[in-house]
């Protein structure tokens, strides 16, 4: 009789499939849309890498400017949130202060946000 073999974790296991990435951990290869981790890593922005995960392709200078004013626009924080970014104490840690941060930003929606 023939013994079942089951290996440790998820080792060997296909979870999904993706457009977006490929890893082969055996050969230390990470890629987005095609592109090496290292060669994103040393050549492009966090905006640039981010439209090439949401639209699949580099932008172009033109769709980069734009694409990087919109996502300052939307990083837009409400007073009463940075009033208590600035109160924090000393002592919090990195987890308390994001997670109070979050917290109010339900409350305190960025301004142009509907209420």
């Amino acid at each position: 009789m023939a013994t079942a073999v089951a290996s440790k974790g998820l080792e060997g296991i296909v979870a999904t499939t993706s457009a977006i990435c490929w890893i082969d951990g055996d050969a230390g290869v990470l890629s987005y849309r095609g592109i090496d981790i290292h060669e994103l890593a040393d050549r492009s922005t966090f905006e640039e890498t981010t439209y090439l995960l949401w639209f699949g392709k580099l932008p172009t200078a033109a769709e980069l400017s734009d694409f990087s004013a919109k996502l300052a626009e939307a990083r837009t924080l409400d007073p009463k949130v940075l009033k208590f970014l600035d109160s924090v104490p000393a002592s919090a840690t990195p987890m308390e202060v994001l997670r109070t941060a979050v917290s109010l930003l339900s409350i305190y929606p960025a301004p142009g946000d509907a209420d």
